[in-house]
């Protein structure tokens, strides 16, 4: 039995007191705040929002509102009404919609809300920190669209808050109560309504189970269901679910408060030009072009922009495949080969090349109307025990098995006798989650396998760990699965409309190839194995044995070590406080700028901020609120970062500490098919990257780094040092910056040096999510210690991070 009130704070509103239970049938409906009348259901939103974005100093979304920290959040709410329409309105960021069917999608009208459809809305990738919606998604016919909606037009990182009806235990199975077939609604359940924004009744198209967890991850994000309130009891039948972005959408178009993405804002105005006749390689994306017709013109399908060619009618996994198989030699004349549902773009090229030798096999021949196709009719559970040994040199098949009504094993050990030794197998299935979940029973309506399983006709849905351990039982070991990064160039992959999630690691595009009594042909396409990250560049920081407890003996060791650097880093041959060596002027004096042929070669952006997505906006959002005129940037690397910096503020100075030592020609090139470094290059061509290789190669660190900066020689100062030698330097020079950006080495002598030399400066940084190979992010032990020991507040956004004095 329900307590008749409870004590506690309105988290939307701030009032602390007595929460009445109501009449309410629904406890997710009951124990209304007295002041602003909204019920346990908003509130747990309302909680999880604060947690996300209060930085420990808000208690109601109220206080977010008033204290500013939601000022440069972006916010997206599919509502009319509602506490955070109310609240939020009224933030820059903030964007709420409705779908109004008879107009076009993307228009706002005279209040401001937009035409928005959840499962084709009309904002670019990446734009929102935050979504929020209450109660919408179970009235949507197509949930696993609309999410994919909002993980796409989700940032990195960012959360899709929402709530849906739900009670403890959460059931295993989400299941339709509406079936849509040939445009037409089909009961499962009995109809049910809710009341919508606008007045009217709302259909309920879905009951939600556990199994969302599984789709939304094979869609790129996180689910954690959160169950919170004041009430023991309702805490259990009244659940907050929060998506996390987790992977990137391909192609990335962010969107910044500051304004344009600092990704394509870099450009710095009126830059050099290359002499006449100096090749400069674009870093636009190349021409598309369907590798298996050549046609040029592609459309969206099932919700993926571009997905289809409209020519041959491939979608992506077809043209992996097509790609695979030319590369791997699949596309030998004479082979035996078996291809299960035949593509027609393949088993046209296949006839071509085999002849009578080639075979399609399906369990409906009728659909198959070509006269070019040699067609078989074959069930996978009781016909391949016909077939003799040894009868084909090549099998495959793209989204077979999950339609496979028996036992997938014995599927695939029926398969490997019938292949040939030395024969190979292809093969493609639909992935989520990292379990298999299968039900054979024919008790299952088409409903709840379209729920389950994605499609009416489909037994299972295959899960990544699941499917390598099959794999791997049935075809022994080896590296099964084809890493397309490994095998073509970044741009073919590009040309062919490849999306960026199927380049590496396991997706529902991924492709896994077995080669009988061999290795499997793309092992030797794989680099070595290797446990290190790729070489990286020399930290403008040096390394040291272990923080120091106090600023004295930090300053004796810096000293030592200062002294014992003498013959590189010589003193200053002037006393010290001599006018000949103070201020920015001095600086650029002893620090020249290289020679080099600076109208030869363009610029170009190399960020380590995973392509517009390291949070640097909380960084740049200071350079502008606190009015910063001069900034040291500690890692300077190849210019990326200052490049943001300098075009944030136009009056700001910075002075780049690196000691641009080496050469990172190596690390450059190793980043295109590292597996987490390729997120900085992804908006480079594969030819541009070879310029900047070949640039480092020929001109070395220091002079490439600068020609990336010469749009801002009169702003940008050059300090080639490590750190913390570097801001001794600066202090001996009476140089004294209002804000220090360390991005360097892991350790806390940086900040600890920079807050005893300079204790006015603003601190802050990068690598906040970088971990060390035991996965420990050191950075943030770092930060969080000094902090701690200081006296200051963190404040992290994905990689970057500041300290506020309090």
């Amino acid at each position: 039995m329900q307590e008749i009130q409870q004590n506690g704070l309105c988290t939307i509103c701030g009032y602390q007191g007595n929460f009445p239970l109501g009449n309410e049938r629904s406890l997710r409906e009951s124990y209304a705040c007295p002041n602003c009348r909204f019920t346990l259901r908003w509130r747990d939103q309302a909680s999880v929002i604060i947690d996300e974005f209060g930085r420990g100093q808000a208690l109601s979304i109220d206080d977010l509102v008033s204290k500013k920290l939601l000022q440069d959040v972006a916010i997206y709410e599919p509502a009319l009404r509602g506490p955070f329409v109310q609240r939020l309105r009224g933030l820059k960021n903030y964007t709420r919609s409705y779908f109004r069917p008879d107009e076009p999608l993307g228009t706002e009208s005279s209040d401001g809300v937009r035409n928005e459809d959840l499962t084709q809305l009309t904002f670019d990738e990446d734009s929102f920190d935050l979504i929020i919606s209450s109660d919408v998604m179970e009235h949507l016919p197509n949930i696993e669209l609309a999410f994919a909606e909002t993980l796409r037009v989700l940032r990195p990182g960012g959360v899709h808050v929402f709530t849906i009806p739900n009670d403890f235990p959460f059931p295993d199975r989400t299941e339709p109560r509406v079936k849509i077939v040939n445009g037409q609604e089909i009961f499962t359940k009995p109809a049910r309504y809710h009341n919508s924004g606008d007045g009217t009744k709302c259909l309920v198209y879905t009951d939600y189970g556990a199994d969302i967890s599984d789709m939304l991850r094979s869609l790129g994000g996180r689910l954690a269901v959160v169950r919170r309130s004041i009430a023991h009891n309702p805490s259990y039948s009244n659940a907050t679910f929060v998506l996390r972005k987790i992977v990137s959408a391909g192609a990335r178009r962010p969107v910044s408060h500051l304004g344009q993405s600092p990704a394509f804002k870099h450009q710095p105005p009126n830059p050099a030009p290359a002499k006449a006749g100096v090749s400069e390689v674009s870093a636009q994306t190349p021409e598309l072009e369907c590798p298996i017709c050549q046609g040029t013109e592609f459309e969206a399908f099932n919700g993926r922009n571009n997905a289809r060619c409209t020519k041959c009618r491939s979608v992506e996994r077809n043209r992996l495949m097509w790609m695979t198989l030319d590369r791997l030699g699949g596309f030998q004349p004479g082979k035996r080969v078996l291809h299960l549902a035949p593509e027609l773009g393949l088993a046209r090229k296949l006839t071509e090349l085999s002849g009578e030798a080639y075979q399609g096999a399906d369990l409906d021949v009728e659909r198959y109307k070509s006269k070019f196709i040699k067609m078989r009719k074959l069930d996978l559970c009781t016909d391949l025990g016909e077939i003799p040994d040894a009868s084909y040199d090549m099998i495959l098949h793209s989204h077979v098995l999950e339609h496979v009504p028996c036992d997938v094993e014995t599927v695939l050990r029926e398969m490997d006798r019938i292949l040939a030794p030395g024969g190979v197998h292809f093969l493609s299935v639909p992935i989520r989650g990292e379990k298999t979940v299968e039900d054979l029973s024919p008790d299952l309506t088409d409903a709840e396998r379209l729920a389950r399983f994605g499609q009416e006709d489909h037994m299972r849905i295959f899960g990544s760990a699941d499917l390598q351990a099959l794999l791997t039982g049935v075809w022994g070991p080896g590296e099964h699965l084809v890493e397309p990064i490994q095998l073509f160039k970044r741009d073919d992959l590009r040309r062919a409309v490849i999306p960026t999630v199927a380049w590496q690691g396991i997706s529902g595009h991924s492709i896994f190839h077995y080669k009988k009594g061999a290795r499997p042909p793309a092992e030797a396409f794989s680099p070595p194995k290797r446990k290190e990250q790729p070489p990286a560049p020399e930290p403008a920081a040096q390394s040291w044995a272990a923080p120091a407890a106090n600023a004295a003996p930090i300053l004796s060791m810096v000293r030592a070590e200062r002294d014992a650097m003498g013959t590189v880093f010589p003193a200053e041959d002037v006393p010290p406080g001599s006018d000949a060596i103070l201020g920015l002027g001095a600086l650029r004096r002893d620090q020249p700028w290289p020679d080099f042929p600076w109208d030869e070669h363009a610029p170009f952006l190399l960020a380590l901020d995973c392509n517009g997505d390291g949070g640097r906006e909380i960084i740049q959002s200071l350079l502008i609120e606190k009015d910063i005129r001069l900034m040291v940037e500690i890692g300077c690397f190849l210019g990326g970062s200052a490049l943001h910096w300098l075009n944030t503020k136009p009056d700001l100075e910075l002075i780049g500490v690196d000691p641009w030592n080496g050469n990172w020609a190596e690390y450059v090139e190793s980043m295109s098919t590292h597996p987490t470094m390729s997120r900085h290059v992804e908006h480079l061509s594969d030819g541009e990257v070879e310029r900047i290789v070949g640039l480092l190669l020929e001109y070395g660190n220091y002079p490439v780094a600068l020609n990336n900066l010469r749009a801002y020689k009169d702003r940008f100062y050059p300090l080639r040092l490590s750190s913390p030698e570097a801001l001794y330097y600066l202090r001996r020079r009476d140089i004294i910056p209002d804000l220090i950006y360390i991005d360097a080495f892991k350790h806390q002598v940086d900040l600890q040096i920079a807050h005893h030399l300079f204790p006015d400066a603003i601190l802050c940084g990068d690598d906040w999510l970088w971990p060390d190979e035991t996965g420990k992010f050191v950075m943030q032990d770092v930060v969080k210690n000094f902090a701690h020991e200081r006296g200051f507040e963190v404040e992290a956004k994905r990689q970057s991070w500041v300290l506020h004095r309090r």
